[in-house]
């Protein structure tokens, strides 16, 4: 397994490594250093969410104040179950990472060695600018908060505490069961503290998925290639040319190759799936609700620009991490969807029949395209889904301004 470990540090793919290595979700490292770093994101994180749990408790009657509270406490929601289900799927991620070097590794024409390397390339570029886009509005809402408890009026009777629990320069409700006055800076470390680390979480398991993606896009290029020069390109697959049907034309070694290209790929996808298919069901649905009151909440503070830009930078952030992951699963249906349009306009006429037989069946899997859910297929993700969402949350914020 050091193989592979040295083959992404060496690779486009670095980042992947480097992000999960961070979460402890990089299955190519030992399972002591996994656990270590499993330990200190239960201690510092789990005991960042009880206390924001028990912040929340002591206002559940304020509907409003409770209200107010969704946005990070869901944000809490969709980092922990990402890292939860990062942590029970991690052989199927190993299984995935161990593919992509195959594939990488596998000999292929330079043209789709180019193809795979320009997505490869792209896949780390996306990825970068993600993470950075993502932790930058994390790190404008964390100076926000932070701005908003040296720029906040002390209460005139000298109370130590604000309404509802919610003190200035702490981002989220929160009981420590101590006087927050005497303890504030080490209690504003540790609450910004959880706010980036749980970004940091969902930024390395959301750039996988961005990666994987890519990889699978890659995929598909390369094997639109292969169909469509199937008269042109020697079959450099040592496997294939080493049986019988090195004795066939080009084309058919092509569409013999090819099938079994396509089907890596349709189980590349199916893999990943069940891999991302909680998550993304937990956070399409936390984001639809998150989004509203989000809306709200900008809406309601108009008048204070500390304020404004403080849910402004979480709506934004969410927006952006909204797009990116249902445009990464509309990329997979419409690269899964081309594969057909390029085995149809191949010269398949010209074919031996025996390659024509075999290309129906690489047409007949590629006329339904393969898709990205969550809760198991119960959300495909899409553009459509991207507009449904956004929607549906505009009806909770006019809900939520009637109120």
């Amino acid at each position: 397994m050091n193989n592979v470990d040295r083959f992404f540090q060496r690779s486009h793919y670095n980042i992947i490594r480097v992000l999960l290595s961070l979460s402890g979700t990089w299955p190519f490292h030992t399972v002591v250093r996994r656990y270590v770093i499993y330990f200190a994101i239960a201690l510092v994180l789990g005991s960042g969410y009880v206390f924001e749990i028990m912040g929340i408790a002591e206002i559940w009657r304020d509907t409003f104040a409770l209200v107010d509270s969704v946005p990070l406490l869901f944000l809490g929601i969709v980092g922990y179950s990402k890292v939860i289900c990062a942590i029970y799927t991690l052989p199927k991620i190993k299984i995935l990472l161990i593919k992509m070097q195959k594939y990488c590794l596998s000999p292929k024409s330079d043209e789709e060695y180019k193809i795979q390397q320009s997505h490869a390339l792209y896949g780390r570029n996306l990825g970068i600018a993600y993470t950075s886009i993502v932790l930058g509005h994390a790190a404008l809402f964390v100076f926000t908060t932070i701005l908003g408890g040296f720029t906040a009026k002390k209460p005139k009777d000298g109370v130590s505490s604000i309404a509802n629990n919610l003190y200035p320069g702490i981002p989220y409700r929160i009981n420590y069961m101590v006087d927050v006055d005497t303890y504030f800076i080490p209690i504003c470390i540790h609450t910004n503290t959880c706010i980036i680390s749980v970004m940091v979480l969902i930024c390395a398991f959301d750039t996988l998925y961005l990666s994987l993606v890519e990889h699978c896009c890659g995929l598909f290029a390369a094997l639109r290639f292969r169909l469509e020069h199937a008269f042109e390109l020697e079959n450099n697959d040592s496997i294939l040319t080493c049986t019988t049907t090195s004795k066939k034309n080009k084309s058919y070694s092509n569409v013999v190759y090819s099938i079994r290209r396509h089907a890596e790929a349709i189980q590349f996808v199916t893999i990943m799936e069940s891999t991302y298919s909680i998550p993304l069901f937990i956070h399409m649905g936390c984001t639809m609700l998150v989004l509203s009151v989000l809306g709200y909440q900008v809406l309601t503070n108009m008048g204070n620009l500390n304020l404004v830009l403080h849910h402004s930078s979480y709506l934004n952030g969410l927006l952006i991490n909204l797009f990116f992951e249902n445009w990464q699963g509309q990329k997979i249906i419409d690269s899964s969807e081309k594969v057909f349009d390029s085995a149809y306009n191949t010269e398949w006429y010209n074919m031996p029949i025996m390659a024509r037989k075999l290309l129906i069946m690489i047409m007949m899997n590629s006329k339904k395209p393969l898709i990205v859910s969550g809760g198991h297929r119960f959300i495909v993700m899409s553009y459509v889904t991207f507009n449904a969402i956004l929607r549906m949350s505009m009806s909770y914020f006019m809900l939520l301004r009637s109120v």
